[in-house]
């Protein structure tokens, strides 16, 4: 698969829940873990997306930037904060090497992103120049390299991260990591099971209309703010790590 195939298979992705990015179990569970860990002041939501975790940031009082390389995740973060009422001309487009600020932001914040990127370990010190000396990276990145399969290649994936190969990376790109967790433990055997069939999981349940199905993602979402989230699993579908700059 090319990069072209992969992004458009990550925008298709994103596009299929958009209208439901607002009780998506998976969106809301994950941006409410990250928002309890992201610094006030000036954030750079990196790879926005839909833009969902940028309103969010924007309606606990940071002031956001938000970036994507993808037209269409720009257009669609633009929609979503214009609706929600934030500045939407706070969206740009740009990789992770067009960041213009040098030592500026308090925090910067990249969900799902390097995984997307082949040298991950430039991309991580891109965002190291971006941050002020005391800034912190938020960062999440698909968890378990045996894991890897349909999905991962379909959006665009070029890896997925064990833990100590995670945190091998984040400090070759000079950042000094302070926490890293694994989330999203449900979802380890569903993936699995539907890698062994070669089949990518189906997640419609994200975006469906069917009360049965809107019934257990609101489930899933109950589950993982009040489980999972105050705990940290021994294993899980994400790692989600904080980290700043070494010896600034």
């Amino acid at each position: 698969m090319t990069d072209s195939e992969g992004q458009r298979g990550l925008e298709d992705h994103y596009e299929q829940w958009f209208e439901h990015i607002e009780s998506d179990f998976r969106a809301t569970s994950l941006n409410r873990l990250v928002l309890g860990v992201v610094p006030n002041g000036r954030v750079l939501d990196l790879g926005c997306g839909s833009g969902a975790l940028s309103a969010e940031l924007w309606a606990t009082g940071r002031t956001v930037v938000s970036q994507d390389v993808s037209e269409r995740m720009v257009a669609m973060s633009r929609v979503h904060l214009a609706r929600r009422g934030h500045p939407s001309e706070s969206v740009r487009l740009g990789g992770v090497e067009t960041i213009g600020e040098r030592s500026h932001f308090d925090a910067v914040v990249a969900l799902d992103v390097i995984e997307h990127i082949e040298d991950d370990v430039a991309a991580l010190e891109h965002m190291r120049a971006a941050l002020k000396p005391e800034g912190t990276l938020v960062i999440s990145v698909p968890a378990l390299k045996k894991l890897y399969g349909p999905k991962d290649v379909a959006v665009g994936h070029f890896r997925r991260y064990d833990r100590a190969d995670f945190l091998a990376v984040l400090e070759r790109a000079g950042f000094k990591v302070e926490t890293c967790r694994y989330w999203n433990a449900l979802g380890v055997v569903p993936v699995w099971l539907s890698n062994l069939h070669n089949k990518r999981l189906d997640e419609s349940l994200r975006y469906s209309r069917s009360p049965v199905l809107r019934a257990l993602n609101f489930a899933l979402a109950t589950w993982f703010q009040r489980v999972e989230n105050p705990i940290t699993p021994p294993i899980g579908m994400t790692l989600l790590a904080t980290a700043r700059a070494a010896g600034r």
